[in-house]
């Protein structure tokens, strides 16, 4: 059995995956297989099963399944090999044993080249903390302390051309195996090897288990390049890596969230201020690799990027990256502050928490994004960019989200939402060139061009969604009269409505005449049949929560952005009194209470 193909098939015949897999889910006998809670969303009701007969499993609730090995991979956050090397040792088979004489040769290449790199760094850290030195002075300055510095193995490689060279032949290692390694350079002329890094700041970059495999360093004069990292080597590819991964894998939290910067300050610093789920590209843009890789250990990437225009080309680039591997993608906004660091020491940690829980949608953030190249108060610049706008929301599966949108760009652009609808349908609207000037055929009574107040986001639509479900499905009846009651409302049309449709005990579909009541605004009942949710199936319970989620989650952050707004009254106020005064005490009373409760509000959503 000398074929790795053979091994792995060996592997799976002797790793029976009910037992791996009751390491980490009590399964229960269903039948002749077994089921459990799946481990990998949160769910109260059984839909995690496991079929012993072909050794596979499957979730019904959140789609997940495979064999054993891709069980292990999902779980234990392994590449492929590394989980084939768990079940190997748990079944007691020796793969270094099984494999050719070149693969033999290669593995011991990485690792003798992993061992340089160990060298290496403490060679750096070593010259970093041994005397003070202007990359020490640097890092202080960059408010990094010597812990952090510590954690990170950051490290200085001296202004020498052979002080790393000297170091590691001294170790018995050959020039050509640190120049194959990307540590040494070679001079074209009289082929002569010298340190590739010199008079830099140095941060060791480490794969997800935790080796080093490559470096970056940073100059401390004025030569070029300012950032430098190794060559791809057998060991490092940027590629394939992302900077800070090794950390950030262990702090992903329970909604599996990564946040995405552009440089190693930009990680470290987050990192040391209590921020540890960071990553950084390794001074590429991203790349489809690290998206993959991402995908491995995130549902939700929160882009950190400049908010420059570089900046915001860069997000763009990513965000389309990033989707394709279907990764739910937000984007910070930091304002003015040119960096995460920056905007933590101008307003603090609770604000940045802050900034990071209410990150902008993608689909958001290209509208913005778009909308500034037009004048919205202009009435053929906001009808060019509806066009190009609604291009952005053709690509959005998801009806209700697309309804979201549609919202959204009415209240940006003054427009009627059905104007919009029908453009995306591709029907054509009053405001279509026909024939001759386009300005003598648009039919003004649709539009209102008063300069657009600041857009909120609509919430009279997701109580609509609501509404509508009820009044279509039974099913949908039964889940949402366990979950919400009139009070989670907040438009009088869908409380009556609520009330009426609950208290009814019809089957299928109830018709608008079935819950009539004078109460009811005409325009309500208007837009309300007007809804489009054919894409959701009203019978599948993830659905019809999606649906009560979003609700419950617009109400959450009107809550919090009522609390924001008294904590912002009372701020002002305390400036205006005696700091000593009893006044000023319980004003600051007051002010932590609001905090606490802001903080409570926003534990809700990873709950």
């Amino acid at each position: 059995m000398n074929d790795m193909k053979d091994i792995i098939e060996e592997i799976k015949y002797r790793s029976d995956i009910a037992d791996i897999i009751s390491d980490y889910v009590k399964l229960k006998p269903a039948g002749t297989n077994y089921k459990g809670l799946c481990p990998f969303h949160n769910e109260k009701t059984p839909s995690f099963h496991v079929n012993t007969a072909k050794q596979i499993y499957r979730c019904f609730g959140c789609g997940e399944g495979g064999d054993v090995i891709s069980f292990v991979m999902k779980v234990e956050n392994l590449d492929f090999m590394d989980a084939v090397r768990l079940l190997a040792d748990r079944c007691g088979i020796e793969i270094k044993n099984k494999i050719d004489q070149n693969t033999r040769l290669r593995l011991e290449k990485i690792n003798k080249f992993h061992t340089i790199h160990i060298e290496a760094a403490r060679f750096y850290y070593s010259k970093l903390v041994d005397g003070q030195n202007q990359a020490f002075n640097y890092l202080k300055k960059r408010g990094l302390d010597l812990k952090t510095i510590k954690n990170f193995g950051l490290g200085y490689a001296p202004d020498s051309w052979d002080s790393l060279k000297l170091y590691l032949t001294s170790k018995g290692y050959t020039e050509e195996e640190l120049f194959e390694s990307g540590l040494l350079s070679k001079s074209s002329k009289s082929d002569r090897f010298f340190d590739k890094f010199r008079n830099r700041v140095m941060f060791p970059i480490f794969d997800y288990k935790g080796n080093v495999i490559g470096f970056g360093g940073r100059v401390m004069d004025n030569g070029q390049p300012k950032y430098l990292n190794s060559p791809d080597s057998e060991i490092f590819n940027k590629r394939y890596n992302l900077y800070g991964l090794n950390f950030a894998r262990k702090h992903l939290g329970n909604q599996k969230t990564l946040i995405l910067v552009e440089g190693y300050m930009d990680l470290i610093s987050l990192y040391q201020f209590g921020i540890k789920n960071t990553v950084a590209t390794l001074g590429t843009a991203l790349t489809d690799e690290q998206a993959g890789l991402i995908k491995r250990y995130a549902d939700i990437l929160v882009l950190s990027y400049d908010s420059d225009q570089a900046g915001i080309n860069a997000s763009m680039r990513a965000i389309e990256i990033l989707e394709k591997q279907g990764i739910s993608v937000r984007i910070l906004d930091l304002g003015d502050s040119k960096d995460p660091d920056e905007f933590i020491r101008e307003h603090g940690m609770a604000k940045m928490y802050d900034r990071i829980e209410n990150a902008i949608e993608a689909t958001r953030f290209r509208l913005n994004v778009l909308s500034k190249n037009y004048k919205l108060d202009d009435r053929k610049d906001s009808m060019v960019y509806l066009r190009e706008a609604v291009k952005i929301l053709k690509d959005i599966k998801s009806p209700i989200e697309q309804d979201y949108y549609i919202n959204i760009l009415s209240q940006m652009t003054a427009t009627n939402a059905e104007i919009i609808r029908n453009e995306m349908n591709g029907k054509k609207v009053p405001w279509q060139k026909k024939s001759g000037n386009r300005s003598s055929n648009v039919d003004n009574r649709h539009f209102n061009f008063k300069k657009p107040k600041e857009v909120e986001e609509p919430s009279s639509f997701v109580e609509m969604n609501i509404i509508a479900a009820i009044m279509l499905s039974s099913k949908a009846r039964e889940i949402v009269r366990y979950k919400l009651d009139e009070d989670d409302f907040s438009d009088n049309n869908s409380k009556i409505i609520f009330s009426k449709v609950l208290k009814l005990d019809e089957k299928g579909i109830i018709k608008n005449e079935d819950i009539y009541d004078d109460r009811i605004s005409l325009d309500y009942l208007n837009r309300l049949s007007k809804l489009n949710l054919s894409g959701v199936d009203l019978n599948d319970v993830l659905e019809v929560d999606k649906l009560i989620f979003n609700l419950l989650e617009k109400n959450r952050q009107v809550k919090i952005d009522d609390l924001l707004k008294r904590q912002k009254k009372l701020e002002n106020r305390r400036k205006t009194i005696d700091d000593n005064s009893k006044e000023a005490e319980e004003v600051d009373l007051e002010i932590m209470k609001i905090a606490l409760e802001i903080v409570a509000e926003n534990k809700k959503k990873s709950l």
